[in-house]
């Protein structure tokens, strides 16, 4: 994949940048972005979707592109049953208390492949191309592509002369059909020629691992204004789609031709001539035989009304709804409609500018909308748009830490429906999870393998650091947690969160042993793909590196079962069952170790001394008890608090070769949670700079090897992966409101860059949607609270208060915390609002 400089084009500089944008709602700019180059290539596409249905469409003038996923399309899949490996467990341990770690660390793996254990993940592979050719008389002038976050919308605009052409699409929520109108100013302007083709194969591979050869067949034909594509190769059968053609006021021409397309069969063309407007109506299926799909597609396309307004206008509503639930504004009285390329080639000069830091936070949050909804999938690895037959690590979903940044932002940002997707998705697989637990290591409860593909939760990669992470499912159970703590709902914490958080902690009853203290000892335990500093083993004969991925107490073992276990504990006595099992879960959780602290004054990564800490790793594992956990506070352990900024420095500094786009994320939402704004702002600069495309999608890497990031290449290219996009929104709204089940935080990691602004319909983990707007010129801030479940809490002001005023009398009782802090009680549907004024500003030099 080649990567356009940004600054190849000198009129990238001098030409207007700026693309006025109409607002429905009073502002003088939409929300979304623009763009004033096409691209060649869909990683640079403007991104569209529902949830289940991807577009990408291309923006080139007269071959235009749009590349088209659904979310249940993977192939090259296996499942194996597991051969029961309980007696293998103790094998480990014993090797493991001998210092024998090589032999520990591949012990499972060999024995699996001994007992004929053979099995892979799924592959995420695309649906297929729509290519659509127009006609131009001039060379094209005032273009430019854009998505609006709002309405889901990509809009493609340019002038031909005194010709003024618009393509417009949205991928509907309410029909699951994709739509596209071709416009122009000018009547009876409208010409050119649509198809339906296979996405380009030149990295799709056969079953037995030759280069450049499809698995795939398919065909495409046309008749009386549709197209039909038809294909096969998928795991679940057969997948393609049906277009139907709508021409307004022109003449329209269904034809089947040979060479066209990438098939050496005839190939579907359906051209139109002298239109007012052209009207695409595109239906995708996946996993269903095409003698029943397409008949059922042709059916419902015929039913749709052929027009793009009142299609998209239903379409928008359910988008805008859920878009708008939550916002934030960082640059209230600046630019806020500028292109793409302007933001990039200013963050190359300076610092992520607040207009960019806005964007990316709408854009974290639109790509998540666009690519999880209930009832579907949860949101892959590259959210749901892909355009590899070999993706990075397969589109998985990646439970040691990606998935969780993806989601990161849901529940805070109000977006029921996109949460759903992964509940609903690991709720149904339970029966897979049991089975690995018991075959795997013979115990009750739940294991998660760390790497999944969709249509199935039964383990399938047996790398040392896959099989002996333990913890995804105790990971993943904050959530559920979570999800009463955001809403109230106390039939979700009865019916779901309880009996989810029940089987991680029947996990870890079996599996934590005691060690020679009485305490808990997790072994082997993971921290997440990191290896201690000093276990890389090298074999004399073959050079050949092994790094030792078996490890004893780490510390996110014992913070992740900890929050389970206190979670789980907290639930049970609020709802009044599991009173034996309350008993059972308090007596294990006071035998957890505590948190350790290196020489250098550390959070240490690991409990064990033969593990030494290795600060030269993306992944920050051990600072979970901070973030994403909320176990260590400034308030509750000050020690470990600033041990554990000693850690996260180590990373940002030793560590900085090794950092990734997602780890930057990650590093972002951390200082957020330590109350560092400025250094938060940091790991978004470092982010945008080397890890940012020019369709703001973020990449693993710097493809561009300027000395920041891992050098890491996947196909010849920095690997393409969503999780950052979504770490970035998530890291924002930490920085603006944060805090625990105890103490609601305004602005705690406010960076000097954004001195004034607002946020609107933030769910907290006290129960209570939030609203502010602040100023720190005048040192002002105005806050609204609504309570969505009975609460009390701590509300912790960013600064020291010169004034303090409530719209409800007696609220605001002093704190045990001091004077930076209020004590509230409120009932579900209390309201409040408070207006404070800061002793001083937030970056005055004097504080």
């Amino acid at each position: 994949m080649k990567f356009r400089s940004i600054c190849l084009t000198l009129y990238l500089v001098v030409a207007s940048h700026v693309v006025t944008a109409s607002s429905n709602d009073g502002r003088s700019y939409r929300r979304g972005m623009t763009m004033i180059t096409p691209s060649d290539q869909w990683r640079e596409a403007m991104p569209s979707g529902n949830g289940t249905i991807g577009a990408l469409v291309y923006g080139s003038i007269s071959e235009e592109r749009v590349l088209f996923n659904h979310n249940e399309l993977w192939y090259r899949g296996e499942i194996s049953e597991i051969p029961d490996m309980s007696a293998e467990l103790p094998v480990v341990r014993e090797l493991m208390l001998k210092g024998k770690y090589l032999e520990a660390n591949g012990h499972y793996r060999k024995v699996l492949q001994e007992r004929g254990f053979t099995a892979r993940n799924a592959v995420y592979h695309p649906a297929f191309d729509m290519i659509l050719k127009t006609e131009s008389d001039r060379m094209f002038e005032d273009y430019s592509r854009t998505v609006d976050f709002e309405t889901g919308e990509v809009e493609v605009t340019w002038r031909d002369g005194e010709t003024r052409f618009s393509r417009r699409l949205f991928v509907s929520i309410p029909d699951d059909i994709s739509v596209m109108s071709i416009k122009a100013n000018r009547l009876q302007s409208v010409n050119g020629e649509v198809q339906l083709d296979i996405h380009d194969l030149k990295d799709a591979i056969e079953q037995n691992g030759s280069p450049f050869k499809p698995l795939f067949t398919y065909e495409s034909f046309g008749e009386d204004g549709y197209l039909e594509f038809r294909a096969d190769g998928s795991d679940g059968g057969e997948f393609g789609g049906v277009l139907r053609v709508v021409v307004k006021n022109g003449s329209v021409k269904t034809e089947n031709r040979s060479g066209v397309g990438s098939s050496a069969s005839k190939s579907g063309v359906v051209s139109f001539q002298d239109a007012d407007e052209v009207i695409l109506i595109v239906g995708v299926y996946a996993n269903e035989e095409s003698s029943i799909a397409v008949p059922r597609l042709k059916k419902k396309l015929a039913a749709v009304e052929g027009d793009y307004e009142a299609n998209f206008q239903r379409h928008a509503a359910l988008h805008s709804e859920r878009f708008n639930a939550m916002s934030v504004t960082l640059n209230p009285e600046g630019q806020n409609n500028s292109s793409n390329e302007h933001l990039l080639l200013d963050t190359y000069q300076g610092p992520v500018s607040p207009e960019l830091a806005q964007k990316l936070f709408d854009y974290g949050r639109y790509l998540l909308i666009s690519s999880s909804r209930r009832g579907g999938y949860p949101a892959n690895l590259q959210g749901i748009w892909n355009g590899d037959y070999r993706p990075p690590w397969a589109s998985l979903y990646g439970i040691n830490e990606n998935l969780q940044m993806t989601y990161w932002q849901a529940l805070p940002g109000n977006m029921e429906e996109s949460m759903m997707a992964f509940y609903d998705y690991f709720d149904g697989r339970m029966d897979d999870f049991r089975y690995n637990a018991k075959q795997l290591f013979g115990c009750r409860g739940i294991f998660i393998p760390p790497f999944m593909s969709p249509e199935s939760g039964v383990m399938r990669h047996t790398a040392p650091h896959v099989m002996h992470w333990t913890d995804a499912a105790g990971w993943l159970a904050s959530f559920y947690n979570d999800y009463y703590l955001f809403t109230g709902d106390e039939v979700f914490l009865r019916e779901r969160a309880v009996p989810f958080m029940k089987e991680v902690a029947l996990f870890y009853e079996d599996y934590i042993v005691k060690g020679p203290d009485a305490k808990n000892m997790f072994y082997p335990s993971q921290s997440p793909e990191n290896q201690p500093h000093d276990k890389t083993v090298i074999d004399p004969k073959t050079g050949r590196k092994t790094i030792i991925k078996v490890q004893i107490d780490s510390t996110i073992a014992i913070a992740i079962s900890k929050e389970v276990f206190s979670n789980l504990i907290a639930a049970c006595e609020l709802l009044g069952v599991e009173k034996e099992g309350v008993l059972r879960w308090k007596s294990i959780f006071a035998d957890m170790p505590a948190y350790e602290v290196n020489e250098e004054g550390a959070l240490k990564e690991w409990l064990h001394s033969d593990f030494k800490d290795n600060y030269e790793h993306r992944h920050q594992s051990h600072i979970y008890p901070v973030f994403p956990g909320h176990e260590i506070t400034e308030e509750s352990d000050p020690v470990l608090y600033e041990a554990t900024k000693v850690a996260i420095e180590k990373r940002l500094r030793i560590g900085l070769k090794s950092q990734t786009g997602w780890s930057l994320a990650h590093m972002a939402n951390v200082y957020a949670r330590l109350g560092d704004g400025e250094r938060a702002m940091e790991a978004l600069n470092i982010l945008a700079r080397c890890c940012l495309g020019q369709n703001f999608f973020t990449y693993h890497n710097d493809w561009r090897k300027m000395g920041v990031s891992m050098d890491f290449s996947w196909g010849g290219s920095a690997p393409f992966q969503m999780d950052a996009n979504f770490g970035i929104s998530a890291a924002i709204t930490e920085m603006l409101c944060g805090g625990n089940s105890e103490i609601l935080r305004i602005l705690p990691a406010l960076p000097s860059k954004w001195a004034s602004g607002e946020f609107q319909g933030v769910l907290t983990r006290v129960g209570v949607k939030t609203d502010a707007s602040w100023d720190m010129e005048t040192k002002e801030i105005e806050i609204s609270l609504v309570a969505e479940r009975d609460t009390s809490f701590d509300l912790k002001f960013p600064g020291q208060i010169e004034t303090l005023e409530c719209n409800v009398p007696g609220l605001l009782k002093e704190s045990s915390y001091g004077s930076c802090y209020r004590s509230i009680v409120l009932k579900k549907g209390d309201t409040a609002t408070i207006r404070v004024s800061l002793l001083f500003g937030l970056f005055d030099e004097s504080i």
